[in-house]
């Protein structure tokens, strides 16, 4: 028997066999336009599972087994199953009884069923064992290989009391809430971010999850049928609708035990709202393509991110949960992952370095061999948006990206800059860090960067090419993928040098008076530039000699970053700009001074305050190699005075 499919796929009705597969030669319609050659036969192809579990364990696992294997066969390259797919148990105690380890053995045969049959695996909600009265409600990804590469608990736990009915559910009787919303993890079919049930009626989490990159929401669950019949298809549609991102909920049907029963109705909603698939009755699966080209063209036609008013409410400045500040290196991401710069999809075979945070990736239109570009997950517009992970995330991974641009390129030094602000250069509406080698040519072709028409804008090919042998000098000079050092604290604290202090601050051979300095902290120092580039010109350095930014630790890299971002927003206050342009020069050698210490430039910009928006990188360049010239007049003392009683009212 066959039957039509609710909803659209980019305006064509689908129809399906009665095991919800998609008949072939209908099949042909829903194979999305392939990025590059790579991904021509490679579909992002989704199965969302429904079943009936109950608190026979094994049972369950043969089920789930059958629906992965058969979801599989069909294409799929990530197969979805529901919340509780591990069991439903007929009382809370049975639910803590029954739970596992994290690496315990239904884990782990899952991990296998994964590596088996060579396919992504969402488990959308197991109980995992914390203590002997607990468990957490964990939503566990599994890639193909049988490694488990993300965990999320459960943040909303719930709850419903309905005495006329004896209905009572009560899940943190027995369940401890996560405490995080993790960024999206890259798989083969888009950035995923994990959610489970009850969280789809909170829409802070779904935004902040798109805030933070995510293409694709997942909300398994084991809703009730009286919910169910009332919210679920709503719901669903409306996290889609909102966040513009495709919506993934596979679901628990039918009659668990005496006591409890689920609604079912396991879908795929696309990021215009539409229902790409729905499994009808009973334990199946039903299949979706995920096109990501159609995703990004709605999103560039109705781009309600941007226009969302965080003036007027806060809800989406996300607090991160207290990550490693370390930086970890992740593995190199696949060619059929794609990453969003602004409104640009950056194929996954352009990044060299990917970061749980950030990534750094081969630039379309380089000044000079070697420019590349390093950006957050996160899509946001402006450096000080950025929060204290991401900072910390983003200055290590400029470290790592140097050491390998170095080593690639065989340069010696090179030029790190941020284009913060439309006034500064910034084009696209993603913060984003430049790294280009300084070599004899940049200047000349700083000159004319901008007028000339002329410059090389290169395909995905020559892109992936050059990646690929950044990935290859990556893997000789970064051999320990992940940083064992501890965490790094996230509070600076910043100290205000009283102006009658003899003290002197020392920046390579040039002592720079107290009265010039606005703030310092442990490891990082700001005073007023000399004979500015621009008006509100300031420099933000180390407060001892180092051999270059790349040489420093990572807590003096993350206090060098936040400094950075506060000083930025000072002296933009003072200014009344809303644009700035950040250079940090790297390198001691770059004027044979070694004992120069590393620093920035930070300048505050407004439009049209230079004729070639690139002569402000000259223009630094001799402007830091004429220090040893620098006199402190009471002109710049003045400025740094103000500044301070600025840094004071600001921070008060």
């Amino acid at each position: 028997m066959k039957f039509l499919l609710r909803g659209l796929i980019r305006g064509k009705t689908a129809i399906l066999d009665n095991r919800n597969h998609l008949i072939p030669g209908i099949q042909s319609m829903f194979k999305m336009a392939a990025r590059n050659k790579q991904d021509d036969t490679r579909p992002k192809r989704v199965a969302v599972t429904q079943m009936t579990a109950s608190r026979d364990k094994e049972a369950n696992f043969i089920t789930c087994v059958d629906l992965v294997r058969r979801a599989v066969e069909s294409g799929a390259q990530m197969v979805f199953l529901p919340e509780a797919c591990d069991y439903i148990a007929e009382s809370k105690e049975e639910s803590v009884q029954f739970a596992e380890s994290i690496n315990g053995p239904l884990v782990s045969k899952y991990q296998k069923l994964a590596a088996e049959v060579q396919v992504w695996l969402s488990l959308g909600g197991l109980h995992i064992k914390e203590t002997e009265d607990k468990i957490r409600n964990t939503h566990i990804v599994i890639d193909n290989t049988g490694k488990i590469v993300s965990t999320y608990s459960k943040a909303h736990l719930f709850s419903v009391h309905i005495p006329e009915r004896n209905l009572h559910l009560e899940e943190k009787a027995y369940v401890s809430p996560g405490k995080a919303i993790l960024p999206p993890i890259s798989t083969p079919v888009g950035a995923v971010a994990l959610s489970i049930c009850y969280d789809v009626r909170f829409p802070e989490m779904s935004l902040i999850q798109r805030k933070l990159g995510a293409q694709i929401l997942t909300f398994p669950s084991a809703f009730t049928v009286t919910t169910g019949l009332a919210h679920w298809e709503a719901l669903l549609r409306v996290r889609a609708i909102e966040t513009q991102c495709y919506v993934i909920a596979a679901a628990q049907t039918g009659q668990h035990n005496k006591k409890r029963s689920s609604y079912g109705h396991a879908m795929v909603v696309d990021p215009w709202g539409a229902v790409v698939c729905q499994v009808s009755e009973g334990t199946n699966f039903a299949l979706a393509d995920i096109n990501l080209d159609y995703l990004q063209n709605i999103r560039q036609e109705m781009p309600v991110l941007s226009h969302r008013r965080l003036d007027l409410y806060h809800i989406l400045d996300m607090q991160f949960p207290d990550y490693p500040r370390i930086c970890e290196l992740l593995p190199f991401p696949s060619s059929y992952v794609s990453y969003q710069f602004g409104t640009v999809s950056v194929p996954g075979s352009c990044v060299f370095l990917k970061t749980q945070l950030s990534q750094a990736f081969v630039n379309k239109r380089p000044i000079v061999p070697g420019h590349v570009l390093l950006t957050p997950e996160r899509p946001a517009k402006r450096f000080h948006q950025l929060q204290v992970p991401e900072l910390s995330d983003l200055a290590q991974l400029t470290q790592k990206a140097l050491e390998v641009i170095m080593c690639c390129y065989q340069e010696k030094t090179c030029q790190i800059a941020i284009q913060d602000g439309p006034a500064a250069g910034q084009t696209i509406d993603h913060i984003h860090i430049h790294i280009v080698p300084l070599n004899p040519s940049l200047n000349q072709k700083l000159q004319g960067h901008e007028e000339d028409g002329t410059e090389h804008w290169r395909d995905t090919n020559e892109m992936q090419e050059e990646a690929s042998q950044l990935r290859q000098s990556a893997t000789q000079i970064l051999p320990n993928f992940y940083n064992v050092e501890p965490g790094i604290p996230c509070n600076t604290c910043v100290e205000i040098p009283e102006p009658e202090c003899l003290e002197n601050f020392q920046f390579g051979s040039v002592q720079v008076p107290n009265s010039c300095v606005i703030v310092k902290t442990k490891h990082t120092y700001v005073f007023v530039a000399p004979s500015p580039v621009l008006p509100g010109h300031i420099y933000v350095t180390f407060l001892k000699p180092c051999a270059g930014y790349r040489k420093a630790s990572a807590e003096q890299v993350t206090d060098f970053f936040i400094v950075m971002q506060s000083a930025e927003r000072l002296v933009e206050t003072s200014h009344k700009a809303e644009s700035s342009t950040i250079i940090l020069l790297e390198d001691a050698d770059l004027i044979q001074d070694q004992n120069l210490h590393v620093h920035a430039h930070i300048i505050p910009r407004t439009e049209d305050d230079l004729a070639n928006n690139d002569n402000v990188y000259v223009d630094v360049l001799n402007h830091f190699k004429q220090h040893s010239e620098w006199t402190f007049s009471q002109e710049v003392i003045a400025y740094a005075s103000h500044l301070r009683r600025l840094w004071l009212e600001l921070n008060n």
